[in-house]
């Protein structure tokens, strides 16, 4: 079973992490991603932070800041599929593929050298315009349920896995 993150802790100290200049508080899980084109089969940008909430209801949303800055893509580049009005505005969801990157074991920042995994954004990613929202992207429940994807967060451990629910057998026909 192919691991996203695995053990990645959320630690519950008041200090902070900073991760590509920007603060990552106590209690939040963090997922390193890329982005690219829908047409690129293999993402083609360094991995940039996201933040896993549950508690978001798209499959992904960044600042147009992030989107040029961090994954190297323009607006003009993702098609427009939709929008969505919230926070009084009309936000663009963009066609694009998102790539979540497996972390090394027990660590939050840095990532493992291997292969991201696709992560299917049937609707989009939302590009909200300028401004300061969201402060870092943010991977939603959306792209977890979407992709059928396993979660499992241990309180005890402060730590988070998520892998795929595609079983895998080593002596399977």
């Amino acid at each position: 079973m192919p691991l996203l993150l695995n053990r990645v802790p959320f630690p519950s100290t008041p200090g902070e992490v900073v991760v590509q200049g920007e603060r990552a508080h106590a209690d939040q899980i963090i997922i390193w991603v890329s982005l690219s084109l829908r047409t690129i089969a293999n993402p083609t940008t360094i991995p940039f932070p996201a933040i896993l909430d549950t508690g978001h209801n798209h499959s992904f949303s960044l600042s147009e800041r992030h989107l040029t800055a961090w994954a190297g893509l323009r607006l003009d580049q993702l098609q427009t599929r939709a929008a969505i009005r919230e926070r009084n505005q009309r936000i663009a969801l963009r066609l694009a593929n998102l790539w979540v990157h497996p972390n090394i074991s027990g660590q939050r920042e840095p990532f493992a050298d291997g292969l991201p995994q696709l992560i299917k954004t049937k609707v989009g990613i939302a590009v909200y315009p300028g401004g300061d929202f969201p402060r870092l992207p943010i991977l939603g429940l959306r792209a977890i349920a979407e992709n059928e994807l396993v979660l499992k967060i241990d309180g005890s451990r402060r730590e988070a896995t998520l892998r795929t629910a595609k079983l895998w057998w080593p002596f399977a026909w």
